[in-house]
């Protein structure tokens, strides 16, 4: 990624841009992370909510 200057000056950011994410795409993540979280609670037993996604 580099920095390019635009005919006015102003500096922008230019490179490796992942594109935006469509609502239904947001919406399967989502549901995908509820489901992973409900399964590792069901695994270890306890409630939902309670288990940390992700690094903590």
């Amino acid at each position: 990624m580099y920095a390019a200057s635009t005919p006015r000056g102003a500096v922008r950011a230019v490179g490796s841009r992942a594109p935006a994410a469509t609502p239904r795409a947001r919406m399967r993540a989502a549901l995908l992370r509820h489901w992973r979280e409900a399964q590792r609670c069901a695994a270890l037993n306890m409630p939902t909510g309670t288990v940390k996604r992700g690094r903590a």
